[in-house]
């Protein structure tokens, strides 16, 4: 029989932006069946979730948006949002019927998991791996104590726990993992090379892209940078958050002529960044930025376009044609990328991308598996 492998996500399988979890659950159900079941998320909830909820209540509502990879079942789980004492019990009996084909499995049982809110299902697992993208606890609207707490405790029931940057995995080993290791976020290079290729003119545009969440994004940065461009062009491609619309800074940014894309479908991206001369990470230095490590860097890299990043410890690891400023230096250093003309530039950049794959890291998540399961 074969093993079955449960992820326990934190986002929507449909999510606008696919994350480290949507490649993950990819990648493992390449080789065994994969039951992805999306998240009750981690912090409290917000306005702006009411759709989200109202969708998971509805029964047989089928997930759109996001293409399901042969062997991957999405499971939109119904739970109460709230991890609380008083929410644990009936939560854990939700759970444990939802993913109930998982718990009765003959085969071998893998938990992959995204959340330290397992309610327990590790003990059902002949192997679990606690996989931390972020630093959890230091989002805003998480209850810090309980979410550390859980960590704790999952830390003595689980088999290995994956980082994506060296201050996550400290903060793994500190909550008492035994086993852990680091594998930062990579991106799907052979898309971006793809698109690089078409050979599309490169106009003089500096591009994000992500989430524009004012507890990430330095929006007060954006807006200064926008404002010294001149005749080049500032793109922001992706989500706003209704915190970011009401920020004091982005009435600024608009006045200022920043182009807000929206979110855009992987290959729309593609042609964006291809089209583009200067990626960025206008990160906010913060207790919660320092342990990312943006997907969006290698994306940028693969597509040809040098990076200039606030000083994220993650990113000033990647070696070549990055260019890490602090706040002050930031917009200086954009502006000095734009002004130096080199038409063999992109083609340089991308190598620096090379091997930093989807497709790689796949072969050594299924590789870690196939080890924890055989063990």
């Amino acid at each position: 029989m074969k093993p079955l492998v449960l992820v326990l996500g934190t986002a929507d399988w449909d999510a606008v932006i696919a994350t480290n979890q949507h490649h993950v659950s990819a990648a493992l159900a390449q080789r065994w069946p994969v039951l992805f079941t999306e998240g009750a998320g981690t912090r409290r909830l917000r306005p702006s979730d009411a759709r989200r909820v109202l969708r998971r209540l509805r029964p047989s509502v089928p997930v759109a948006g996001r293409v399901l990879p042969a062997g991957l079942e999405v499971v939109s789980t119904r739970l109460v949002p709230h991890h609380a004492p008083s929410t644990r019990a009936v939560n854990a009996r939700l759970l444990r019927r939802q993913v109930r084909r998982w718990i009765e499995h003959d085969g071998p049982r893998l938990l992959w998991t995204y959340t330290p809110f397992t309610y327990g299902l590790e003990r059902h697992a002949d192997a679990a791996v606690y996989h931390l993208v972020d630093l959890l606890h230091e989002n805003p609207g998480v209850h810090r104590g309980r979410l550390l707490a859980a960590e704790r405790l999952l830390a003595r029931r689980s088999d290995l726990a994956v980082a994506t940057s060296p201050l996550v995995q400290a903060h793994l080993d500190a909550q008492g993992f035994t086993r852990t290791t680091c594998l930062p976020n990579v991106c799907d290079v052979d898309l971006f090379a793809a698109a690089r290729g078409r050979g599309v003119p490169r106009g003089t545009t500096v591009v994000f892209a992500g989430t524009l969440a004012p507890h990430k994004v330095d929006l007060a940065l954006l807006a200064d940078l926008a404002a010294s461009l001149g005749t080049a062009r500032l793109r922001l491609i992706g989500p706003v958050t209704d915190s970011a619309a009401t920020d004091p800074a982005w009435s600024r940014l608009i006045a200022a002529g920043a182009e807000i894309v929206g979110a855009l479908p992987a290959a729309a991206l593609a042609d964006e960044l291809a089209a583009a001369t200067v990626g960025i990470v206008p990160y906010l230095v913060s207790p919660l930025t320092v342990g990312i490590s943006p997907l969006k860097t290698f994306e940028y890299l693969a597509a040809g376009l040098p990076v200039v990043s606030t000083p994220l410890p993650a990113v000033t690891a990647v070696p070549g044609a990055v260019f890490v400023a602090d706040r002050e230096a930031f917009v200086r250093q954009v502006l000095h990328v734009l002004a130096v003309d080199d038409p063999s530039r992109p083609e340089r950049v991308a190598a620096v991308a090379q091997g930093q794959d989807w497709t790689s890291r796949g072969r050594e998540l299924r590789a870690l598996a196939g080890a924890l399961l055989a063990a």
